[in-house]
């Protein structure tokens, strides 16, 4: 099962995956209040159709909308009569949950079906808890040493792998999914209550960094360059999966969609007569505390990173679940990162990146991303929070109620 790349470091045994990582928003408008525990809701807009448990057909392949600040949509007869619907299933580990709006209970039925059955395709390529995925089979290929020759892989795994180069290139390192050895060394740790020692990581460190990794786009081929490699891409393949499944929605005839894959949402257009979905950002001081702020968006994409539910303290020192390929380290500064974008993929990768690379450096590269904001939080060894934000992140601000 993909596992999200915040939580590599510590997570529980197969099958309980990011129930680890509480989902940090509070999907208003409705109010839609995730918790570890489940799911609650309060709801202030349309009337709720019947839930269902849905599950299974295939997806699109419409490219996402530009990100643009939500603007009222207008009750047409047509969207007037839809109604709303919400499907959750286990998947990747976690609760996968959408809610749509559709004519009717048939309509809404299919389309979640075939959102679930795009994602369990998807995890079957891309999941690295899974010994019989595609990455995993790719992964095991090195165990023996380098791969001598290059491996024509699938359209969806060639694609992650392509993007993840690309971000490790622009972030000098700092999001990098040969990063698996060194999740598999901190595992351990936190199970030991001690660091990783320096000659394991160094063993680790061999294995791991993104100019290992070979592709050539015109025989879609993948190669791997140094032994013992363990690709792990939950970290910017989660979003890749909220993003297919809402395209896999669209196909089905579905416009107005939410997907909450444990705490990375996309969404497509609003439900009927709303500016757009609203969402609360929790406060990084503690968990369930939000900031009293929303953010209302459509055709995009929201993710956060940090620490709050996930980290280790070892000799006195606080270790985030997240690491830092370049140290092969979990991270000691408190940071707390709220990416927005205009797909799924951008605004996972981008809230792992930037808490790596830290306020200076994240922000320069959010600002260098089309379509991409973010909010970014820190908390001082005295307690003190430090609150930034990239140009344009106000304009998807809205006041909370």
């Amino acid at each position: 099962m993909l596992q999200s790349h915040d939580t590599r470091l510590f997570l529980p045994p197969r099958g309980s995956r990011r129930s680890v990582r509480a989902p940090v928003f509070l999907l208003v408008g409705m109010v839609v209040a995730a918790s570890s525990a489940g799911c609650r809701e309060e709801r202030s807009g349309a009337p709720a159709g019947p839930a269902t448990a849905a599950s299974q057909p295939a997806p699109p392949q419409t490219a996402p909308a530009p990100l643009a600040p939500p603007r009222t949509a207008p009750a047409t007869t047509a969207s007037a009569a839809l109604q709303r619907f919400e499907f959750q299933q286990p998947k990747m580990g976690a609760a996968f949950r959408i809610v749509l709006y559709a004519p009717d209970q048939g309509a809404a039925d299919r389309a979640a079906e075939a959102a679930f059955v795009r994602v369990d395709a998807l995890n079957a390529i891309l999941s690295d808890y899974d010994p019989e995925s595609e990455i995993s089979r790719l992964s095991r290929r090195t165990l023996d040493g380098p791969m001598a020759k290059p491996v024509k892989v699938s359209d969806e795994l060639f694609h992650v792998l392509d993007a993840s180069q690309k971000v490790a290139k622009l972030t000098d390192g700092a999001f990098d999914v040969t990063v698996g050895p060194f999740g598999g060394l901190w595992r351990r740790s936190n199970q030991l209550g001690q660091l990783p020692k320096p000659a394991r990581i160094e063993e680790a460190r061999r294995s791991v960094g993104h100019q290992h990794v070979r592709l050539d786009p015109g025989t879609q081929t993948v190669q791997l360059l140094a032994p013992r490699m363990k690709l792990d891409v939950a970290g910017i393949a989660v979003g890749y999966v909220v993003d297919e499944a809402l395209r896999a929605l669209g196909k089905a005839g579905v416009d107005r969609a939410l997907i909450d894959a444990g705490g990375d949402l996309g969404m497509t257009g609003p439900p009927p007569g709303a500016k757009g979905w609203r969402v609360a950002v929790q406060s990084l001081r503690a968990p369930q505390e939000t900031t009293g702020e929303f953010v209302e968006l459509s055709h995009a994409s929201i993710s956060t990173s940090g620490d709050t539910y996930r980290y280790v303290e070892i000799d006195g020192v606080r270790y985030s679940h997240i690491l830092d390929p370049r140290t092969g380290l979990g991270l000691t500064q408190r940071i707390g990162v709220t990416a927005i974008a205009r797909d799924g993929l951008t605004a996972d990768w981008l809230d792992t990146a930037v808490a790596v690379l830290g306020r200076e450096r994240g922000t320069t590269v959010v600002e260098s991303t089309p379509g991409a904001a973010a909010r970014i939080t820190t908390i001082g060894p005295d307690g003190g929070i430090t609150v930034s934000e990239t140009a344009g992140f106000r304009r998807f601000v809205a006041p909370g109620r």
